[in-house]
């Protein structure tokens, strides 16, 4: 049974997925990462906190919000309202559990204000994942812990992945692999597959483009390969594909190359090609999207850097 005492914060529950494991899942997503990827799709996930979010193309101008407000932070404007997300963040955020918190949402009669993140427990979560348990069974699907960062919150995810095996559940986590080992293998038996991520090999590019060193990376990583050689779990390492920052052919063969020489019987390398589909919830919830009008790489650019991942004995399924 699951102590219904710890509470994790959620943003998303995302059923009828196909690309996030085998079979069809429900993406489970964790809030709060350490990294801070230049080309995040999902901005929403960076805070720990919950946090206000404004569609402006819902709004119809009723002011409720600003009246509803108790901090003075919405302001109006034309054609939609202006939200002040520092005072949001700074002092909403911060309440998050409390009743009035957010309250210029619960006034919104568009729904063009919303909350992005829900304060769960095991429990809440795993009773929406069940709603689905035919079809994992029929599909070989299940559950994955994805984000943000699931092992940004450790505690909430082992008592998740542990309820989600009592059930029965096929189990996949989606990490950056940055954080403390122990929390990490606290996780692995609980675990069937591991999606690691490897976003760029030179560390100071890494910090440039994410915000941290990726040295602990490299060694969770090496030690989860470690792991995997004795224990029942698939790994896989994945480099999301970012044209001008680790594009070229030879970003792509050094990260290959890598994992060769360091992860032993780790066979399984993908390369998730940049979409642009994440730049607008930038705007929604009062921030910049730093990489500008950077486009998708190629499907013939895609097959030139997959070519170079076979040349060196991987494989991306």
């Amino acid at each position: 049974m699951t102590d219904e005492k710890k509470k994790g914060v959620i943003f998303d529950i995302q059923r009828w997925s196909l690309h996030d494991g085998p079979g069809i899942r429900t993406n489970v997503f964790f809030k709060g990462c350490p990294l801070s990827c230049q080309w995040c799709s999902n901005p929403e996930s960076q805070e720990f906190c919950r946090e206000p979010a404004l569609f402006g193309d819902k709004c119809i101008h009723c002011l409720s919000c600003v009246e509803h407000c108790p901090h003075g932070a919405i302001h109006t404007s034309d054609p939609w309202i202006r939200l002040d997300y520092e005072i949001c963040r700074g002092r909403c955020s911060r309440g998050a559990e409390q009743e009035n918190a957010f309250c210029c949402t619960k006034a919104c009669y568009a729904q063009a204000l919303t909350v992005m993140g829900e304060v769960m427990t095991a429990d809440m979560v795993l009773e929406e994942v069940m709603r689905d348990e035919g079809i994992y069974r029929s599909s070989g699907g299940g559950v994955t812990m994805t984000g943000g960062e699931p092992l940004a919150q450790p505690e909430f995810l082992l008592e998740l992945l542990t309820a989600a095996k009592e059930r029965g559940l096929h189990t996949v986590m989606e990490s950056s692999m940055f954080a403390e080992w122990d929390k990490i293998q606290a996780c692995l038996p609980y675990l069937d597959v591991l999606f690691m991520d490897m976003k760029l090999l030179p560390e100071e590019k890494h910090v440039k483009y994410t915000g941290v060193s990726n040295q602990i990376i490299l060694d969770n990583i090496r030690r989860a390969a470690a792991y995997a050689r004795t224990h029942r779990l698939e790994l896989a390492v994945r480099t999301p594909v970012i044209p001008g920052i680790n594009d070229t052919s030879g970003d792509i063969a050094a990260m290959a190359d890598w994992i060769k020489k360091h992860l032993p019987g780790v066979e399984r390398y993908e390369l998730l090609p940049y979409h642009r589909l994440g730049r607008g919830k930038y705007r929604n919830i009062g921030r910049e999207y730093q990489l500008g009008d950077i486009v998708p790489p190629s499907k013939e650019k895609m097959k030139e850097l997959e070519a170079v991942v076979s040349k060196l004995g991987l494989r991306r399924e």
